[in-house]
């Protein structure tokens, strides 16, 4: 009995002795420990798990409410500091010839293998080189007719509903509308989502994609849930039933990979028996679809087409690729109905183009507007411009770390290593920038080239730079 006693004083002075080593190099001996801020936020992570998971996800605002208190540099963990100063964001999240990571810790959502979690640059970058490929504009245009299609099965459900006097969820339709349209060309147009096709719209995705990051939050900060909820996917389902939304997402898109990869094993079978190349395989559709056409691909690394990592990567584009043009659809629309002035002059903008109201218009015909009617203001371009703004789409910081490069921010120098953050809601909000900036004013945007050109510099819903949203041009 003695000697467990004495084992256990030992354990306590040593356990006391770590945390308090801990807690002095964090507040006194760190090189972050000349940043201002909290002192609680410099000794523990807590201090953000507090905001995060009791106080409801609100340690964004809370982040707002210190630059007030300290100025535009802050300290809001032990290893990471975040700035307010929209002229530095081009700085930090810097585009080609600067080498950024991202903090491990919070780019894991539980998909390890998908763009979002790869977190240093050189991980990051050869799958951003085969994914963006898909995601460049010529691959959008040999997309347009699936575009259309859809566009015109999501006008017939507005149509029904005007006939019939009901009411549409925005979100919702337009979050079918997205899934339909990137899971088709993420898999093909056979085996993608066809949410159009029903007679009546579903909230099923919206609420699956919801669920979804409302549980990356608790994930983010205790990795290993992520772990347990997928090896117990069925049992936690049972016991906190939110997660059957997750789940039931998750094992729609494997399926998908699970055919993709039963169709490519029997298609290289025949392809190597009758000596073909992979361009002439009918596994691969017109417009290519993405997974498909990674797999064909001879010059992509067998270990970028394993199984695993196409699931965790089509599971991330599937959510997040959805989510956000449909919240800025949603947003938009709402604040045309809202605003009949706006309406009505965009519409008469769009018909003096478009004589033809039962016509979907190519994207060509859309970038040739200003040719065709250079007497107009192109509110067209300004509403989508307005919409995306106060849509925000990530209100999240994204921290970075210049691996070899001390950052500097007016007298401060970063320490090279150091994890830095911003947050593009700060900027889209900023009344500096945009005066009234909860209010939808397209007019904001209707400038001359100069003046437009150096206003879109704070257009940054979706990040910037080598690990920026590959898709969002």
């Amino acid at each position: 009995m003695e000697d467990y006693f004495a084992y256990g004083i030992i354990v306590s002075v040593l356990t006391t002795v770590y945390f308090g080593s801990v807690l002095v190099y964090r507040l006194l001996l760190s090189p972050l420990a000349k940043f201002p801020g909290p002192r609680l936020a410099a000794a523990t992570r807590l201090y953000e798990i507090y905001f995060q998971l009791i106080k409801g996800g609100t340690f964004t605002w809370h982040i707002n409410d210190l630059h007030d208190k300290y100025g535009p540099v802050v300290r809001i963990t032990p290893w990471e500091i975040h700035i307010k100063d929209p002229d530095y964001y081009n700085t930090l999240y810097a585009g080609p010839g600067k080498h950024r990571n991202k903090d491990p810790l919070f780019s894991y959502i539980g998909y390890p293998k998908s763009i979002f979690s790869l977190n240093s640059h050189e991980a990051h970058r050869p799958w951003r080189r085969i994914l963006g490929h898909f995601l460049k504009k010529s691959a959008v245009q040999d997309l347009e007719p699936v575009i259309q299609e859809n566009t015109q099965a999501l006008c017939k459900h507005f149509s029904a509903a005007a006939k019939k006097k009901s009411i549409l969820e925005l979100y919702a339709v337009f979050h079918c509308f997205t899934s339909d349209t990137l899971s088709q060309h993420a898999f093909g147009r056979d085996i993608g989502f066809h949410h159009l096709d029903e007679l009546e719209l579903s909230d099923t995705w919206k609420t699956q994609v919801n669920t979804m990051f409302e549980f990356c939050r608790p994930i983010r900060h205790f990795n290993f849930m992520g772990d347990i909820a997928h090896l117990i996917p069925r049992q936690l389902a049972t016991v906190l039933p939110p997660y059957a939304h997750v789940y039931a997402m998750e094992q729609s898109v494997r399926s998908r990979i699970q055919t993709l990869v039963d169709r490519y094993d029997k298609w290289e079978y025949e392809m190597q028996s009758e000596n073909l190349s992979a361009e002439k395989s009918p596994f691969l559709s017109s417009p290519k679809a993405i997974y498909p056409a990674i797999m064909c691909d001879p010059n992509v690394p067998l270990i970028e087409k394993s199984q695993s990592r196409l699931e965790d990567d089509a599971i991330f584009l599937m959510f997040a690729g959805t989510d956000a043009p449909s919240q800025t659809s949603a947003i938009t629309l709402f604040h045309l109905i809202d605003n009949p002035a706006k309406y009505q002059k965009l519409k008469n903008e769009l018909l003096t183009a478009i004589p033809d109201m039962r016509a979907v218009p190519s994207l060509h015909q859309l970038e040739q507007i200003p040719y065709l009617i250079p007497m107009l203001t192109f509110l067209y371009t300004a509403v989508i411009r307005e919409g995306i703004r106060l849509a925000s789409v990530v209100t999240t910081r994204l921290p970075r770390s210049a691996p070899d490069e001390i950052l500097r921010y007016k007298e401060w120098d970063i320490p090279a290593g150091t994890f830095v953050s911003m947050s593009t809601y700060f900027i889209l909000r900023d009344p500096k920038i945009f005066p009234e900036p909860t209010k939808f004013l397209p007019e904001r945007w209707l400038l001359e080239p100069e003046e437009l050109q150096q206003l879109e510099r704070y257009l940054v819903p979706g990040s910037k730079g080598t690990l920026g949203c590959p898709g969002q041009r």
